[in-house]
């Protein structure tokens, strides 16, 4: 039995061998909020019929189901390198840094044949906890974002093939270890400069995949989404207004190199948790600065993330004391 309210609530994943087809979870989060759910359409026919005033239930059918939402969850500095895996469609290696100290390098990668299994424990109020289990699970968007003052968040929005709650809850457990990446941790670049007047920094990537691939003799439910157009890379900043650095890259529509760093607690000697994102070729789009009263002035900004033709358009490097994903 659990805690009858959302702070008994679990959740995990793991990959799958198959499209579709649920594994047990084995790496578990601790999250802040989910709303993943099923999803079904349905038809009605018409039947007229003498006498009938309002349609047969017999008449309506389920002809597509599949399930899906988002959830929402602080960075931590370990199993955050299996998340980034389904959202970037990158598997990478481990790099031995040191005895003790690996490091990944994430990339945009094709999300084909990497589905995964996401079990979420939800408590019903005397404390029984009903799982809801999503097969065939895809990252289709995420966020990674650092407001003013405040934790890192990741906010991945997954598209699945089923939900049941039939299936087993899976015995929960937690890294022994970690914490989460903070705003207090976090430095930016700007062309390879240090830049000490942005305030707040998220970015989003649509991984434009297909989600709605249901075709006949399926009993309803879809194949496996794949990817069906250029990714969108997109982010927002705000800055103080303490130079014209950012609004002449804006005014002359140059090209320019961001890059985020939070920089952790120590795993051994020198090294220490890391989370760096890289967006070599951002354009900015923003409002030009005005005076609306008597405050100090911000500037809100919004960009796009292209390709430049030599570097990864997005890259993320992630260090932790995990030797696999």
């Amino acid at each position: 039995m659990a805690i009858g309210a959302g702070i008994g609530a679990s959740l995990g994943v793991a990959t799958e061998s198959s499209y579709g087809t649920s594994v047990t979870v084995t790496r578990f989060y601790e999250f802040n909020s989910e709303n993943l759910a099923y999803r079904k359409k349905t038809a009605e026919g018409m039947g007229l019929r003498a006498g009938g005033l309002l349609p047969r239930s017999q008449r309506r059918v389920v002809t597509t189901t599949d399930a899906g939402g988002d959830l929402e969850l602080d960075l931590p500095t370990r199993g955050l390198g299996l998340l980034l895996s389904y959202a970037t469609g990158s598997t990478p290696t481990a790099t031995t840094v040191s005895s003790g100290v690996y490091s990944y390098l994430f990339t945009l990668g094709d999300t084909y044949g990497k589905s995964f299994t996401t079990q979420v424990g939800v408590p019903q109020y005397g404390g029984t906890v009903t799982p809801k289990t999503l097969a065939g699970c895809k990252i289709n968007n995420f966020e990674l974002s650092v407001s003013n003052g405040d934790i890192a968040k990741g906010k991945f929005g997954l598209d699945a093939k089923s939900l049941v709650t039939s299936t087993a809850l899976s015995t929960v457990s937690y890294p022994a270890s970690g914490s989460v990446f903070n705003f207090a941790q976090g430095a930016i670049t700007l062309n390879g400069l240090s830049v000490a007047n942005i305030k707040d920094f998220s970015v989003s990537v649509d991984n434009a995949i297909k989600v709605d691939r249901f075709n006949l003799g399926a009993t309803g439910t879809k194949a496996e989404p794949n990817i069906a157009g250029f990714r969108k890379v997109s982010g927002k900043i705000t800055a103080e207004f303490t130079d014209t650095t950012l609004l002449a890259a804006f005014l002359a529509d140059s090209t320019a190199s961001l890059a985020l760093t939070f920089t952790g607690d120590t795993i051994a000697s020198t090294y220490k948790d890391t989370l760096s994102i890289t967006l070599p070729a951002c354009k900015f789009d923003a409002d030009t600065p005005n005076v609306s009263g008597p405050g100090v002035i911000d500037l809100a900004m919004t960009f796009t993330v292209y390709d430049n033709g030599t570097d990864q358009p997005m890259s993320i490097v992630y260090q932790t004391s995990e030797s696999a994903l």
